[in-house]
């Protein structure tokens, strides 16, 4: 009886998995091949089946079943078991709180914003966006009053959807240790401004970047029989049905090689962490990542921990020279590594160096919780942008499209993610020193071997999938609570060897 109670809850998850299994490519595909005049159409189709997966998940019988597996799982003394119950219920108890009437225009909403948010980004008009954004607001604010809490404001119930545990006051402390040493990081780099060296300067054949790119990500460990590479305007990766289908995308520029290799690496970091979830626990929270912080961290670990180092280049340089050997002609590893780690504050989030990268996110922290608190106006945005972009970073957009227009977010409602973006970069510099006592990474990249760092992170961080919160991984991975000091002294050293000092 003990097993059908078992196999009844894994069926009526696996039911909404393969629901969320179509949400999933229809997004990809609206982000990639879908023509410009569908939108309407994908936005009304995505409502539809958002709002026939919510019934499903909020489904009086789920429950049922539920508190019959919680039954046997308490006395089963089965920790996967206790697992997986404690999270299916973490997940009821969500959507039985949230009507389906408002999941499904949450749904139709976003993507309707989507293609509002792009039309205004090539128009650099914000005028044209501030409805749907102040919509996207409005339904964020109605789900998390769905989800009220009497410990947590709002803003940090749409924290908690991305990352479990995280509030905006923990958050802030964190921002109150990060922002300062980042910023005297910036200030340390600017005695010895960087500049681009003649040999990056391009062009770069389009074609050859993504055959290199994508003979990197292979050699890294992502596995392209479970995984695509195709191209959009915003890099993302997706996994319609992970482990084995995950979808990473790139985009490409003639005059910037590193804007598509290391948006390539990112995204693969993504992917190899979805390719990395228990396969045996396939539609339940078991095959699924934990939080979106622990899932950035794998993206920045290969990314700059792993893509940005000396060691990387010794054994990738001469394979790009095999791509472009004329402009890279003499150039060695170390010229490489302190070319594409330059401290140079940036308009642009997606394309600011690692040091910059966290004033970013500090700014939209800022930002979000103002618009969810009242103390900011939607229409306050592009004026309050120039203003904080001054403040952290010290220059100032001369448009909102590199302004307030640049990041998709806000246009899927995603208010509280980008925190996990900064997260990301702290349990990465966690990760790496953790490894780095067990394996010399240096020389192992050096040498072009990947598999016993892909595998220590298979072991401590992917196959756990939702096992343990993000901040229990952590620890239990690495041995330590999390640490801002870690990400600033690797910074640190990082600054002192680009600069020579």
């Amino acid at each position: 009886m003990s097993a059908d109670v078992i196999a009844e809850l894994k069926e009526k998850l696996r039911g909404i998995s393969l629901l969320e299994h179509s949400i999933a490519l229809l997004e990809w595909d609206q982000e990639t091949y879908m023509p410009a005049g569908g939108s309407e159409s994908r936005a009304a189709a995505l409502g539809e089946i958002v709002g026939i997966k919510h019934k499903r998940a909020q489904d009086p019988a789920l429950g049922e079943c539920l508190s019959k597996a919680e039954d046997v799982a308490s006395g089963s003394g089965d920790l996967d078991l206790q697992a997986l119950v404690r999270e299916v219920r973490y997940d009821y108890e969500q959507a039985i709180r949230i009507p389906v009437p408002l999941a499904s225009q949450i749904a139709e909403s976003c993507s309707q914003s989507m293609a509002a948010w792009k039309s205004a980004k090539d128009n650099d008009d914000f005028a044209q966006f501030a409805p749907l954004l102040e919509q996207q607001v409005r339904l964020q604010s109605q789900f998390a009053d769905c989800l009220q809490d009497e410990e947590l404001c709002p803003y940090d119930i749409l924290m908690n959807q991305y990352e479990r545990g995280m509030t905006s006051a923990r958050f802030g402390e964190i921002c109150k240790v990060v922002v300062p040493g980042l910023q005297s990081l910036v200030e340390r780099a600017a005695s010895q401004p960087a500049t681009t060296p003649a040999f990056m300067k391009g062009p770069w054949d389009r074609e050859k970047q993504l055959a290199f790119s994508k003979e990197v990500a292979a050699e890294l460990g992502y596995d392209f029989n479970r995984g695509s590479l195709d191209l959009t305007s915003h890099p993302f990766c997706t996994s319609p049905a992970a482990p084995h289908d995950v979808r990473i995308t790139t985009r490409v520029s003639e005059d910037n090689f590193t804007s598509n290799l290391y948006g390539v690496i990112h995204e693969s970091g993504h992917a190899m962490y979805e390719q990395g979830l228990d396969p045996e626990w396939e539609h339940t929270p078991l095959c699924d990542s934990i939080s979106l912080g622990i899932h950035e961290s794998q993206s920045l670990f290969w990314e700059n921990e792993i893509g940005r180092s000396e060691a990387f280049w010794s054994h990738f340089l001469p394979k790009l020279r095999d791509y472009f050997p004329g402009p890279l002609e003499g150039v060695g590893a170390q010229e490489m590594a302190n070319a594409v780690n330059p401290v140079r504050p940036s308009l642009i989030r997606v394309e600011a160096d690692e040091v910059t990268y966290g004033l970013h996110i500090a700014l939209r922290f800022e930002l979000e919780q103002g618009l969810f608190d009242g103390s900011i106006q939607t229409s306050d945005l592009p004026g309050l942008w120039r203003e904080k972009m001054q403040e952290y970073l010290g220059i100032q957009p001369d448009t909102d499209r590199e302004g307030v227009l640049q990041d998709i977010h806000w246009s899927f409602g995603l208010f509280g993610y980008f925190p996990t973006y900064l997260l990301g970069s702290l349990y990465s510099a966690q990760f790496y020193q953790a490894i780095n006592q067990e394996i010399d990474i240096e020389a192992e990249v050096s040498a072009g071997r990947f598999e016993g760092i892909l595998q220590w992170l298979r072991t401590r961080i992917h196959a756990p999938g939702r096992r343990r919160l993000p901040l229990e991984l952590l620890e239990d991975a690495t041995g330590q609570t999390l640490d801002p000091s870690v990400l600033i002294t690797s910074l640190d050293r990082k600054v002192g060897l680009v600069q020579g000092n």
